[in-house]
């Protein structure tokens, strides 16, 4: 088993400046001046459009601009005759005693609210979305007047706020009129107006949640009129207007929700809704629009200045829906690129505050009464893809919302994983209930059920992996004692009373693979799953390593390191693939029905987003080579495309990862960029943000603690930059390439600590502070440096020397096997001066060097041993004059003859 080593900005604010309908970056005199690329302005990024959205179900889902605060998700569809506006709050939440089928009922469509104007002979129509500001814009022209709306949803005042303006003095008239949509059944509720406030409320009757939103008009001149009876106000004549909206319902977050077993009693005694989503407005009202807006701004550019992209794209001049159907052969790609890279974190700002609960399969927008899948949070791949750009896209904080939530639904899996030990191993079985915390397979904000076959209890460890990256990319010591550390000590324990013996390892039993059968149509379960054993390691792992960093002493900490060899997380199998069942031998045969290009690719997850299979781990990072390239590209599923990205990025083969990208932007995303899980269209919000994280893999790793900028690299993006991006010890780091060379990096350490940069030729090249002292470091070849950092110093590297790879040989293959002797020969490499061989016997996780300085493509491989190994991996490498190895290399599987 390897071990890995532990490693024990002032952010630049971008000024704003609106000119007409766009965003101008200006910097100051100091930043102008700074050369650093951690202190350049963001690009301008939006989505734009020349016509309202379609009102309808298919114009939410593909052309309605989504924004959301947390509190609610909200699409605009910039109508003109009736701007329609939905309201989702993820709380509202239906269900039934038979719900099953694709399409359940869930989170429900909170609010349709709609503006009427009727203006319908308009011209010079446009509206976007600014990335930049996190704000919605429309103008038009109706006859000689310019209409104008603005739109935020803000965070730190929990409302959405719409401003309308005219270019004429009282030329604005309107009506606002929010509707509840799909009453009756299971639902019930009102609207009514009452001076300048319409509110909408009612019950969800199955959880009996009561729901409430409010709309206050604050116009500026004119007249205001308010329908009671039919829940309208109209404003005529006014110069421009002001409308604030908030929302709420009764529940709260409190573990007896998860407790309760009665439906209609899990929100008994919590408060209605009323007095909050009052105060919410009433705090609101009590500012001006002016300082709304700046509010939201700060707290919005705080998050998403973090980070910029630049792929040397311009701004096209055709809107959005074009952009995304001419890709990829559009001129205007790269900036569909940078503008989908961006967009993924804009949804998780919107979509994921303390506070509120997290995003679930549509994120924070649902328009139906039927979701897909009931927008439920399934942990088996998708919640884990929601929040994968919230650490290396350097948003960590997105990731309260999901910590919030956990806290309160683990009371119901402690009970669960008692229930669990109870069952399937109960000589392990704490009678006290002390036996952790189970992993689920899908929640909802009201309910954790039990076990399903459908994915094994790795799901557990998969979320701890979450939680050790809030830590790990932070490096909050408090943060990793108060919350980090008991989530992974409490899973932790579940797992080790829950595994057993079985042939000398300790497997999970009964154990799956998210989602693959194993044989037969009903067969899902078997023993010891890749995907199980992984995370079980990789928990155990990271919960020692947190343990020693805090001093703990904690009684079942000397058990974990014990079971930790022999969690067996990594099988190689007879075609060189990363095994998902321990009776699989060649890839795809461990039953009839398995899937050999299904969407899950489980048995990777070592290797993204786990830390196991890393450069340390070469034979085993082959093996994850060889296991994608026999999935192939065949799967249409936007999050497994997105996954993908980040698997092939992390074998360091830029090109085929840009390839799923490609994919994911011309077949899966919809013209407001939400991705078409798979045809309908059908809205999945996890490829969104997936898609974000696996283009950070690109740019810069740090699963093995070496900071690793441009370490797959595609081809295509010969040109670019990027700033902000965060690493695992709390390192930010920017970078600058030309013709796919590095020419500048940046580090910035927010913690201090030892910084390992790992990048070609970076030993030869010039490192300072940022204010131009030089740095002492130490060199492992030329490849890799370490510094002693200080917190709050930025680390400038310069004049890196060229570096040109040493083209690999191929088609390695066995010319004659016999028991003492194998003879191979290979397709050589140009740049080859000699060659050298390697092995990985069985599931070894590294090469050992067995000839060196090999003159040709013909080698006879002899040793002692050959007889006596059932499975080996050979490995040929080129070496070229200076004495650098190609970084690939050709394999062959050897089996016993």
């Amino acid at each position: 088993m390897f071990v890995r080593n532990l490693m024990t900005k002032v952010l630049a604010v971008t000024t704003l400046a609106w000119t007409g309908m766009y965003l101008v970056p200006e910097a100051s005199a100091e930043e102008q001046g700074s050369g650093l690329i951690a202190d350049g302005a963001g690009k301008a990024l939006r989505l734009w459009y020349d016509e309202p959205a379609p009102d309808s179900d298919a114009g939410w889902v593909n052309r309605s601009i989504p924004m959301g605060n947390g509190y609610m998700g909200v699409n605009v569809f910039g109508g003109t005759t009736s701007e329609r506006i939905q309201i989702t709050e993820n709380s509202l939440y239906d269900w039934a005693a038979k719900n099953s089928g694709f399409k359940r009922r869930g989170v429900n469509n909170f609010a349709e609210v709609y503006i009427d104007f009727g203006h319908n002979n308009t011209s010079n129509y446009e509206r976007e979305l600014n990335l930049n500001e996190g704000g919605s814009y429309v103008k038009y022209k109706e006859k000689d007047v310019e209409y104008s709306r603005e739109y935020f949803t803000s965070y730190p005042d929990k409302v959405m706020a719409i401003r309308l303006k005219a270019s004429k003095a009282g030329a604005l008239s309107f009506t606002l009129r929010p509707t509840i949509p799909f009453l009756g059944d299971s639902k019930s509720g009102s609207v009514a107006a009452d001076s300048d406030t319409v509110t909408l409320s009612g019950v969800m009757s199955y959880f009996n949640i009561k729901f409430e939103g409010q709309f206050k008009v604050i116009p500026t001149g004119g007249r205001m009129n308010a329908l009671s009876s039919e829940g309208t106000i109209a404003v005529s004549d006014a110069d421009s207007a002001v409308i604030l909206i908030a929302v709420g319902t009764n529940y709260q977050f409190d573990p007896k929700v998860f407790l309760t077993t009665k439906a209609a009693d899990k929100l008994a005694d919590f408060p209605d809704p009323h007095a909050k989503v009052t105060g919410y407005l009433a705090d609101a009202a009590a500012k001006s629009y002016e300082a709304l807006r700046a509010n939201h701004q700060a707290d919005y550019t705080e998050l998403y200045d973090r980070v910029s992209m630049d792929l040397g794209a311009t701004a096209p001049a055709i809107p959005t829906d074009e952009l995304v159907d001419t890709y990829p052969d559009g001129e205007s790609s790269r900036y569909l690129e940078e503008l989908a890279f961006q967009f993924g974190r804009y949804m998780l700002i919107c979509s994921s505050r303390a506070g509120t609960l997290p995003p679930h399969l549509q994120g924070i927008w649902n328009v139906y009464a039927r979701p897909p899948w009931s927008s439920q949070y399934l942990h088996d791949t998708n919640v884990q893809m929601a929040y994968a750009p919230a650490f290396s896209a350097n948003l960590p904080e997105m990731f309260e919302s999901y910590a919030g939530f956990f806290k309160v639904f683990v009371h119901r899996q402690r009970l669960h994983a008692t229930e669990y030990i109870r069952k399937y191993n109960p000589s392990q079985l704490d009678t006290s209930g002390d036996n952790g915390w189970s992993g689920p397979f899908w929640a909802n904000p009201y309910d954790v059920p039990g076990k399903t076959p459908i994915a094994g209890f790795g799901t557990g460890g998969w979320i701890s992996q979450m939680f050790w990256d809030y830590y790990d990319y932070t490096r909050d010591e408090t943060l990793l004692a108060e919350t980090v550390y008991p989530v992974m000590y409490e899973q932790a324990n579940f797992v080790s009373r829950f595994v057993q013996e079985i042939d000398g390892a300790l497997l999970a039993k009964p154990s799956s693979s998210p989602e693959q059968y194993l044989e037969g149509k009903k067969k899902r379960e078997t023993i010891g799953t890749t995907f199980d054993q992984q995370m079980f390691y990789e928990n155990h792992h990271n919960t020692l390593t947190a343990a020693k960093i805090l001093g703990r002493n904690d009684d079942r900490l000397e058990l974990y390191e014990k079971q930790l060899p022999f969690l067996d997380p990594i099988h190689v199998g007879k075609s060189g693939q990363i095994k998902e069942f321990r009776q699989e031998q060649f890839y795809g045969d461990a039953g009839s029905t398995i899937d050999p290009h299904h969407r899950h690719t489980s048995m990777l997850l070592g290797s993204y987003p786990g830390q196991l299979i890393n450069d340390s781990t070469p034979a085993w990072l082959d093996a994850v080579k060889k296991t994608l390239t026999l999935r192939t590209r065949s799967s249409n599923i936007g999050w497994a495309r997105a996954e993908r990205i980040a698997f092939w990025a992390r074998v360091h083969d830029g090109d085929e990862a840009y390839l799923f990208y490609r994919d994911l932007l011309e077949g899966n995303y919809l013209h407001n960029l939400f991705n078409d899980h798979r045809g309908g269209p059908l809205f999945q919000a996890d490829a969104n943000y997936g898609a974000t994280a696996g283009v950070v893999e690109l740019l810069l790793q740090s699963q093995d603690y070496v900071v690793s900028p441009l370490p797959a690299l595609p081809a295509v993006w010969s040109d670019g930059s990027y700033r902000g991006l965060l690493t695992r010890g709390n390192f930010e780091v920017s970078a600058q390439w030309s013709s796919g060379q590095a020419t500048r990096l940046e580090v910035l350490s927010k913690v201090g600590g030892m910084l390992e940069l790992r990048y070609p030729n970076i030993a030869k090249a010039v490192i300072k502070t940022a204010d131009g002292n030089t740095v002492d470091f130490s060199a492992k070849g030329t490849d890799q440096i370490s510094v002693e950092t200080t917190k709050g110093q930025a680390y400038v590297v310069s004049d890196i020397p060229a570096y040109t790879p040493v083209a690999a040989p191929l088609n390695l293959k066995i010319d004659k096997d016999g028991k003492s002797q194998v003879e191979l020969s290979w397709t050589g490499s140009a740049d080859a001066a000699s060659y050298n061989l390697y092995r990985a016997v069985g599931n070894a996780p590294d090469y050992e060097m067995i000839a060196s300085d090999i003159a040709g493509t013909h080698f006879v491989y002899k040793a002692a041993d050959l007889k006596k190994i059932g499975q080996m991996t050979l490995k040929v490498i080129a070496v070229r004059a200076d004495g650098r190895e190609s970084d690939e290399g050709a394999t062959v599987i050897r089996l016993l003859p």
